[in-house]
């Protein structure tokens, strides 16, 4: 691997009001390493993700994703820069159809590189970009759904249909914000194959929350384990799978300053 981090956070502090959130927090990721951050409800995920991903500020710490600092770049420009992003209830455009939200993030990417492929989208995408789209749908398996509306679509599809969003715009690294929320078991498992098939075509990153426990062992190769806005455990899944500390968190024992 590239000694050189594709994504790094530096001693990360995030406060709401007064009361500081993230403790602390330094992690990196390799192009095309898949990291997982776990930890109890309350445990800070998801607000270290937005702190991540631009979408708060940090009281102090570094951001610095492929050699540059976005510390203090906003989450459009992160995106732009090649940061693709999931959330825990999918962000789609539901009153569109599911080719039509593909389509509006492909003219998305395309503006960010300043490329443009014939007129505006509503009144008439060039033929390639409808293929591509449609492309990205099949490969999300809701090719069947092109002519859907987002709104009348499942919890599940719509998330596929988030995931062909993200991947229209070509990110390096992948934020996942617990990718399998709401899924019944056999789609869970789907995505899960998805994710890994998408690591190894593309080469992409991955960070990621899950509560699936299943889910991290099978995606990732590498764990934070976070509690009380601290990291209380980091290593591979291995390590992680036999922590004394991470066993004592998720059965409840107070592990506010905790030691692995």
């Amino acid at each position: 691997m590239n000694s050189v981090p594709l994504l790094e956070a530096t001693d990360l502090r995030v406060n709401y009001g007064t009361f500081e959130v993230i403790k602390g927090v330094s992690l990196a990721v390799q192009l095309g390493e898949a990291l997982a951050i776990i930890g109890p409800n309350g445990a800070g995920k998801t607000t270290l993700f937005k702190a991540l991903t631009g979408e708060i500020g940090c009281r102090a710490g570094k951001v610095v994703f492929q050699g540059k600092d976005v510390t203090k770049v906003s989450a459009h420009q992160r995106t732009a820069e090649g940061m693709g992003r999931t959330f825990q209830v999918s962000r789609v455009f539901l009153e569109l159809t599911a080719l039509e939200n593909v389509i509006i993030a492909l003219e998305s990417r395309d503006r960010n590189r300043r490329q443009r492929r014939g007129g505006w989208w509503r009144t008439s995408p060039t033929s390639g970009l409808i293929k591509e789209a449609e492309a990205l749908l099949t490969r999300l398996e809701i090719g069947n759904l092109r002519d859907e509306v987002a709104t009348t679509i499942s919890h599940g599809d719509k998330k596929r249909l988030e995931l062909a969003l993200t991947l229209a715009l070509e990110p390096k690294v992948l934020m996942l914000d617990e990718p399998t929320a709401g899924m019944a078991p056999a789609d869970r498992m789907q995505i899960v194959e998805m994710i890994r098939n998408i690591r190894r075509e593309q080469g992409v990153a991955v960070v990621m929350t899950e509560h699936d426990m299943d889910v991290i062992f099978s995606i990732a190769d590498s764990v934070v384990v976070m509690n009380y806005g601290e990291v209380i455990a980091a290593g591979t899944v291995d390590e992680i799978r036999n922590s004394q500390v991470v066993r004592d968190v998720y059965l409840g024992k107070d592990m506010y300053h905790a030691a692995d």
